[in-house]
C-alpha cells in the first residue's frame, strides 16, 4: 500500500499543548456536547497523526520549515485548520473556535425587599444570594467567590445570610478554556431592624404642654439609612415629615400626633402615638398687703411684716415665675412676700406671670393708703462666748467637754422673746442656760433669736471638742532582773539605782504638763528623769498628763528596787 493510500484511508488529526499533554485539559481545549472544539486563543498546539480512531499511538508531525515548532491562534473568533490533499486535488476542514472571552458573572438575590446603588446592595431580612455566569462560546466551567476577605471557594449552592451587618462580596468566573473573568465585587447591606424615630420639642414646653409658638421635631436613626418619616395629626392624613411641625393653628386644648420611619430597605417602625395639649391661656394675677402690729408696754410696734403678696394661678402648664414693680421701679422676679415696712404713702404696684410655656398675664393693682406705726423691722442681735479652756489651732476653734457655751442676745426694740440653738442636725432647742458638749468631733451650733414682734436673727459658729487626753508613757534604764508573781499581780524587780524616764503625747492641742507623785508625796513638775529610788522598797510613782484643753490621763507604775 502505497503512502497515499494511507492517508485517504486512516488519517486523524490530534491537538496536544506544548508540554504535550493531550487535548482532554478543559483548561486550555473544550469540546462540547455538539463536537465544536474550543482554544484558548495563544494556546501553543501540536499536530499529531494517528491510524486509530482513538488517537492511540500518535506520532507528531514535523512543519516543512519550522521543524516541532507549535502553532497557535491569537485571536478570538471561528478559525479552520485545513489539510491538502496534492495527489487528489481535494482538502480536508477542520474548524476550531478561538475563544478568547471570559464569562461573565451576574448574582440574584431571594429576599423579602432590597435596592442597588452602585455596587452597595441593601436588604431587608434574611437574604440567599445565587450566582449565575454565562459564557456563548466554549461555556462556563465553575465560579468562585469569597465572603469579607475570606479565601475563594468554588460556588455550588445558594449562600444564605441570616445576620444583620455588612458583607462585601466579591466573585469570578472561568470558561472551559481558562478565561478568567475580572473579580468583581459587591457590598450588601443586611438589615431587617426598622428606624428609630425620636419626637422633641423645639421651644416652650412643660410635661407635654406646649405653646402654641412650639414646633415638633422628629429624629429619625437607622444602622444602614433612614428613607422616609410620616407623621399625622389628630387622625388626619398621613404627611412626609422634612422640616419641624408648627402647631400654630392648632386651638387649645388637647391633641395627638402619630409618626413612623421607613428605612431603605423597607423595614417600617411601629407607629408611636403622643397625646399633647396647647396652652394658650396666660395665668391669672392676684396681689394682696398684708401685715400685724403688736402692742408692748403701751407701744404700737408692727412686726416689719407688712407685706405685697402676690399670688397667679394657670389653666394648664402652671405658672413659672412672677414679676413686680412698687410705685413704678423696675420689674423684678418675686420670689417670696415683699417687706413695705419703710414704704409710706399711697402705693402703686404692678405685676405680670409667666407660666411655663411662656404665655404672660397682667394686673394691675390700685394704689393703697396707709399708715405705718412705729416699726421694729430688725431681729435680736445674738452672741456667744466660752467659760473655759479654748485654743485656736488652724482657723478652728478647740475646747474642751468641760468648756461652757453661753449664747446672748440683745434687741433695741420690742426686746428679746426668746433664744434656740441647734447643734449640728439635732432638733432645735430652747436655750435656757449655758451648756457644754461632751462628745468629741466639730460641730456647727446654729442659733436663731426672736423679739416680741417676731422679727428673728440668725447666727452659727463652729466649734470642734477635742475629749481626749495624753497618751503617758514611760521606761526604765535597765530591764528587770525579775518579775515576782502572786495570785493578784506581778511586780517587776529592778536593781538599785534604776532610773525611771517620762513622756506624754496628745493628738490635737498638745500636752501642757506633766505631774508626779513617788510613794504619796505630793505632786510635782515633771521635769527631768526620775532616780533616787531606795533599796529593798517597792515604790508606787502616779503620772498625770494634761493637755492645753484641760484632759487629762492618770497612770500608776508600781515596781521594787533591791
Amino acid at each position: 500500500m502505497n503512502f497515499r493510500n494511507l492517508l485517504y484511508i486512516s488519517a486523524f488529526f490530534l491537538f496536544a499543548f506544548s508540554n504535550g499533554s493531550i487535548a482532554q485539559d478543559a483548561k486550555t481545549l473544550h469540546v462540547d456536547s455538539t463536537g465544536r472544539l474550543f482554544i484558548k486563543p495563544g494556546t501553543p498546539v501540536y499536530i499529531y497523526l494517528s491510524t486509530s480512531p482513538d488517537g492511540s499511538n500518535p506520532v507528531k508531525l514535523k512543519g516543512f520549515k519550522d521543524g516541532e515548532a507549535p502553532i497557535s491562534w491569537s485571536e478570538h473568533g471561528f478559525k479552520q485548520l485545513n489539510h491538502l490533499n496534492l495527489y487528489l486535488g481535494r482538502s480536508i476542514r477542520f474548524d476550531i473556535f478561538a475563544d478568547g472571552k471570559a464569562p461573565k458573572t451576574s448574582l440574584h438575590f431571594n429576599a423579602n425587599q432590597g435596592i442597588q446603588k452602585g455596587t452597595t446592595i441593601y436588604l431587608s431580612g434574611e437574604a440567599v444570594l445565587e450566582f449565575a455566569a454565562t459564557d456563548p462560546f466554549s461555556g462556563v466551567e465553575s465560579i468562585f467567590y469569597s465572603v469579607n476577605g475570606d479565601e475563594f471557594s468554588q460556588y455550588s449552592k445558594p449562600i444564605e445570610f441570616t445576620n444583620d451587618g455588612e458583607y462585601t462580596i466579591r466573585f469570578y468566573s472561568i470558561d472551559n478554556v481558562g478565561n478568567k473573568e475580572d473579580v468583581g465585587e459587591r457590598v450588601i447591606l443586611i438589615d431587617s431592624t426598622p428606624p428609630a424615630t425620636t419626637l422633641n420639642f423645639e421651644g416652650p414646653h412643660h410635661n407635654g404642654v406646649l405653646s402654641s409658638r412650639t414646633r415638633i421635631s422628629l429624629t429619625a436613626a437607622d444602622s444602614f439609612g433612614v428613607k422616609e418619616t410620616f407623621y399625622s395629626i389628630n387622625n388626619n392624613p398621613e404627611t412626609r415629615y422634612n422640616r419641624p411641625i408648627s402647631i400654630t393653628n392648632l386651638p387649645e386644648g388637647e391633641h395627638t400626633i402619630s409618626w413612623y420611619s421607613v428605612d431603605k430597605v423597607g423595614n417600617v417602625e411601629t407607629k408611636q402615638t403622643l397625646i399633647f395639649f396647647v396652652d394658650r391661656t396666660p395665668p391669672m394675677v392676684f396681689e394682696e398687703i398684708i401685715g400685724n402690729t403688736y402692742m408692748i408696754a403701751g407701744r404700737e410696734y408692727s412686726s416689719g411684716r407688712s407685706q405685697l403678696r402676690i399670688a397667679a394661678v394657670d389653666n394648664k402648664a402652671g405658672v413659672k415665675e412672677i414679676y413686680y414693680s412698687i410705685n413704678n421701679s423696675p420689674f423684678k422676679l418675686y420670689e417670696k412676700p415683699i417687706f413695705l415696712s419703710e414704704i409710706s404713702g399711697a402705693i402703686t404696684i404692678r405685676s405680670y406671670a409667666v407660666d411655663n410655656v411662656e404665655n404672660k398675664g397682667t394686673s394691675d393693682a390700685e394704689g393703697q393708703q396707709f399708715s405705718m406705726p412705729q416699726v421694729d423691722i430688725t431681729g435680736p442681735n445674738i452672741r456667744h462666748s466660752f467659760t473655759g479652756k479654748q485654743l485656736m489651732l488652724r482657723d478652728t476653734l478647740w475646747i474642751s467637754p468641760a468648756t461652757i457655751i453661753n449664747i446672748v442676745a440683745s434687741d433695741q426694740g420690742s426686746g428679746v422673746n426668746r433664744i434656740e440653738y441647734r447643734i449640728n442636725q439635732n432638733p432645735a432647742e430652747v436655750y435656757s442656760a449655758p451648756f457644754t458638749i461632751s462628745n468629741a468631733g466639730s460641730f456647727t451650733i446654729g442659733c436663731t433669736a426672736w423679739d416680741y414682734v417676731e422679727n428673728l436673727n440668725i447666727a452659727s459658729f463652729d466649734v470642734s471638742v477635742d475629749a481626749q487626753a495624753p497618751e503617758i508613757f514611760s521606761h526604765f534604764s535597765v530591764n528587770p532582773h525579775r518579775i515576782e508573781s502572786n495570785d493578784e499581780e506581778s511586780l517587776e524587780v529592778y536593781a538599785a539605782g534604776v532610773t525611771l524616764f517620762v513622756g506624754a503625747t496628745d493628738n490635737l492641742a498638745g500636752v501642757d504638763n506633766i505631774m508626779v507623785s513617788i510613794n504619796g508625796a505630793r505632786e510635782r513638775a515633771y521635769s527631768q528623769p526620775l532616780d533616787g529610788f531606795k533599796a529593798n522598797q517597792t515604790h508606787t510613782v502616779t503620772l498625770r498628763a494634761i493637755d492645753r484643753l484641760g484632759n487629762e490621763r492618770t497612770k500608776t507604775i508600781t515596781f521594787r528596787v533591791e
